[in-house]
């Protein structure tokens, strides 16, 4: 009876891959390569977007705010998207509405509601070692956190927020820190019209390989971008301005120290 069954489990499995493939192949010659041919004229893409009129920017901008709050995609290839539609500087400007909102909005909720809240959106183990790594340091150091690649700037907009430190403030800091990054991203969009299609494979190659570094090693390059900020600002002998984050929002839950990190 056994054997009939994984039988026909493996029958249906295999109808069902069949099927699969056919509606991928039908999708991919529907879909495709018209999506292709318009996506690889710069032009044609931009005169589509126009067509938009005013719902492109809100969109441009929404999924900037979108992402700082929820990071459904990393905020990089939103850059470099409104850098291919809208250019360089336009491109740069929706992108920069786009975070400020956002960035006032993780910092001011996590403000106003609290740890509780915050714990909704971000797993309550990784802000907990990120109130340990940030614990007393003031607005020079998280200005550096948002100036250096590589560190989840997101995150600490609502590690901000649960701090004593004055918001708006601290929006401009995260303002001007995040600027150069944008600027990047929205400069690789603008011209990745112009780069030849050659380069791209190293590219790819390099980005792909940077990104799966970090991943596999996030904690430990973490740490040392804490460390080196750390350093950075001990040199600079500025003051720490910021209170322990257990010391927010009374009604809330403290940091749990004894948690495993629920990365």
């Amino acid at each position: 009876m056994k054997s009939r069954f994984d039988s026909r489990r493996t029958i249906v499995a295999i109808v069902l891959g069949v099927l699969a493939g056919a509606m991928l192949l039908w999708a991919i010659w529907r879909w495709y390569w018209p999506l292709s041919d318009l996506i690889s004229n710069q032009d044609r893409l931009r005169d589509w977007v126009r067509g938009l009129g005013p719902w492109g920017p809100v969109v441009s901008i929404g999924l900037n705010t979108a992402q700082v709050i929820v990071a459904p995609i990393p905020g990089q290839f939103v850059g470099v998207m409104n850098g291919y539609l809208y250019g360089l500087w336009l491109g740069t400007f929706y992108s920069m509405i786009g975070l400020l909102i956002g960035t006032a909005l993780a910092m001011g909720l996590a403000r106003k509601l609290g740890r509780p809240f915050v714990e909704r959106l971000v797993k309550p183990g990784l802000l907990a070692r990120w109130d340990r790594l940030t614990e007393h340091q003031g607005p020079w150091f998280f200005f550096l956190v948002y100036l250096i690649p590589g560190l989840p700037d997101d995150l600490i907009c609502f590690v901000i927020g649960l701090s004593r430190l004055p918001i708006g403030h601290m929006i401009a800091l995260a303002m001007v820190g995040r600027l150069p990054g944008v600027f990047v991203s929205c400069w690789v969009g603008a011209y990745a019209a112009d780069i030849p299609l050659w380069m791209w494979i190293p590219l790819s190659i390099g980005a792909g390989a940077i990104a799966w570094l970090l991943w596999r090693y996030r904690t430990p390059i973490e740490h040392a971008l804490v460390r080196f900020i750390q350093r950075l600002v001990h040199m600079r002998g500025g003051p720490s301005l910021a209170r322990p984050h257990s010391e927010m929002h009374s009604h809330s839950t403290p940091p749990q120290e004894n948690r495993p990190d629920a990365e």
